[in-house]
């Protein structure tokens, strides 16, 4: 029974992999160094992110100082281009509606959940939510959506879990939950090569009786 909706929130709740990467991009040339981002980070923590693409900078300066700093130019340098997927609005005023619990589980810092949360208006809808700050292991890991399925007090195969990267798409699996793939951040052919159990392009084609049915 559909009790819960958990949404990753980069390319989820807000279509921003572009602004991510070229925010990753402009930060590497402030320092000099740095590999090219490739579509594979999606969905892990800037710890893991940052220990790949800069590990003698994270060495230096350590990478929670560097994560506020990246983060910083995407906030400061993207806001205003920033705007919520296709529906998700009208998805979130129907699960209100129906009682639909709906919590976020990312690999963000906080101060990334809180902007996008206040840029969007979705205080109303957003019961819980944990980001990067509250686990200990990132994406593949569960360990988010598990934490993010406590706080509201349900059980995971009543929840379903919206995803757009490949990490996050085993994590929701790993964690027990039906796993939505959005096609804003990877193509719909590497998708469907995922443990996804469903994939859609915006939250345009997804309703709450095929959520229904998908959970069972």
């Amino acid at each position: 029974m559909l009790r819960g909706i958990i949404f990753d929130m980069d390319g989820v709740l807000v279509d921003n992999a572009e602004f991510h990467v070229r925010a990753f991009e402009m930060f590497q040339q402030r320092y000099g160094v740095g590999k090219p981002f490739t579509t594979d980070l999606f969905g892990r923590t800037n710890k893991a992110i940052l220990e790949i693409l800069m590990p003698e900078t994270v060495a230096e300066k350590g990478w929670h100082t560097l994560s506020q700093e990246k983060e910083e130019v995407y906030r400061n340098e993207f806001r205003e281009q920033l705007k919520p997927v296709e529906g998700l609005l009208d998805l979130l005023a129907a699960c209100k509606a129906e009682g639909i619990k709906c919590a976020i589980g990312s690999s963000a810092c906080k101060e990334n959940v809180e902007f996008i949360i206040d840029l969007f208006g979705l205080e109303d809808y957003i019961d819980a939510w944990c980001c990067e700050d509250d686990v200990t292991l990132g994406k593949p890991d569960p360990e988010v959506y598990l934490k993010s399925i406590a706080k509201l007090g349900l059980s995971p195969a009543d929840c379903v879990v919206f995803e757009d990267a490949t990490a996050g798409i085993t994590a929701g699996n790993r964690a027990g939950c039906k796993v939505v793939a959005l096609t804003t951040s990877n193509p719909r052919e590497l998708l469907e090569k995922t443990e996804a159990d469903m994939i859609i392009d915006d939250f345009r084609d997804i309703s709450i009786e095929r959520l229904r049915k998908l959970v069972g």
